[in-house]
């Protein structure tokens, strides 16, 4: 038994549990799958102390790395998650092409060099990897990269070089995975340089493998690059973990939670900026507050998760009603508010409310249910009802809850809406069979 591998065996196993805890804590898809690849890497790293310390590998031993390093690459590259197409067309692609792979390395664990069952291998490869580059992914530029690789392998095979060519497709796997993740991270993701770098030099081991094999006076520190990397993987794993729940933190603090809606804290940042703009351009804004009526009912009658269905549905309409310049959050509870920015002196405002009103006169459905969502709005001119936020903010408040003091209102939209004046844009609840 080599004794030498255990320290590196031992630290790869604590990131590991390290990654377990942190995934617990913060779940995330991506993370067990990450998992399903370390656990590849894990199973070859407890494998190798049992090499020989003189001599070839035995067979079974031999085959356990062999597909152990093909299944983490194949596993990493699925991480990575550089395919633009549904995850079942991902795996299936995966997976079909992986086959040949799988067959190339298991002949080679085994130490069956027959020139016959590697050409084969090789050529049902070629096929597999362009037909499904064009039907599973229409694309000829990946087609081309498949003849490439598997003829590269075909050269190496007439030559009798199966150790070359079986370490020659490791390395355009674990190649494939570093360009994917650099491809797919945060450009500014410590935990991205770290996974980037790893599997580049992984890569860079297996493609120079069978030359450190012959020139064994670099074998030991070529070991020690090899166990390097994938420390620096697992490292860099647990830092985007941690980068990405900062970062999910972050957008919690500043949006709504329900409907993905900035928040009472960032709206009041946005109408900040927006009265400073207003003021450097001399334009006006136009700021509206929506509530809607009779949602209480919803909640007593229907339930509070039906309720949380229409206030979703109700922010994807209006979300679609405004412009990119202007701004739409929600205050709370029903309470929606919008920013519209860039009135020229002597406009109306009404396009804005016109918008609105058709956004709320569209159906939503609700547990099977079609609903028309009845809504009060009031409304404030900067700068001419008010000249700053809070007092903008009270006046369009009051002008809503006097709307909503009204009786109630026929079941459609109706009034009028000009710039500081609140008629009606109310609309009474119907429901039906949808």
């Amino acid at each position: 038994m080599n004794y030498a591998f255990l320290p590196d065996l031992l630290a790869l196993m604590i990131l590991i549990v390290i990654l377990l805890l942190l995934r617990r804590r913060h779940p995330q898809g991506r993370a067990d799958i990450w998992l399903l690849g370390l656990f590849f890497t894990l199973v070859e790293a407890i494998a190798h102390p049992f090499y020989p310390l003189n001599g070839p590998p035995s067979k079974p031993l031999h085959l356990i790395v062999m597909d152990c390093y093909l299944m983490g690459g194949v596993v990493f590259i699925w991480a990575s998650g550089g395919y633009p197409f549904s995850r079942n067309a991902e795996l299936l692609y995966l997976a079909v092409n992986t086959l040949p792979l799988l067959a190339i390395s298991t002949l080679y664990g085994l130490h069956i060099y027959s020139p016959l069952a590697f050409f084969a291998c090789m050529a049902s490869g070629l096929v597999i990897g362009v037909t499904s580059s064009v039907y599973l992914r229409g694309n000829w530029k990946f087609a081309i990269l498949h003849v490439c690789g598997w003829l590269g392998m075909g050269y190496l095979i007439h030559r009798a070089e199966y150790r070359q060519a079986v370490y020659w497709s490791l390395c355009c796997v674990y190649t494939i995975a570093a360009l994917n993740f650099q491809r797919r991270l945060a450009r500014n993701s410590t935990g991205k340089l770290a996974i980037v770098t790893g599997f580049t030099i992984w890569s860079l081991n297996l493609l120079l493998h069978p030359w450190i094999v012959v020139y064994r006076e670099y074998a030991e520190i070529a070991s020690h690059i090899w166990n390097m990397q994938k420390s620096l993987i697992s490292i860099g794993m647990i830092l985007v973990m941690l980068e990405e729940q900062v970062s999910s933190n972050e957008w919690l603090a500043l949006h709504d939670e329900l409907t993905g809606l900035p928040n009472r804290r960032l709206f009041a940042d946005r109408l900040s900026l927006a009265i400073e703009r207003a003021d450097r351009m001399r334009s006006r804004l136009a700021l509206l507050i929506l509530d809607l009526n009779g949602f209480k009912m919803i909640n007593d009658t229907m339930g509070h998760q039906a309720g949380d269905q229409v206030l979703r549905e109700v922010s994807s309409h209006l979300r679609k009603s405004v412009r990119a310049s202007d701004t739409l959050a929600r205050l709370g509870g029903d309470e929606f508010i919008i920013v519209a920015t860039d009135l020229e002196p002597g406009q109306s405002a009404d396009h804005f409310v016109e918008a609105v009103r058709s956004a709320m006169e569209k159906p939503i459905l609700v547990e099977g249910r079609s609903m028309i969502v009845s809504a009060s709005l009031g409304m404030a001119v900067y700068p001419d009802d008010a000249d700053d936020s809070i007092k903008l903010l009270r006046i369009a408040d009051q002008r809503m809850y006097a709307l909503k003091r009204r009786p109630e209102l026929p079941p459609k939209i109706g009034g009028n809406l000009k710039a500081g004046v609140a008629d009606s844009t109310t609309i009474a609840i119907a429901s039906g069979q949808g």
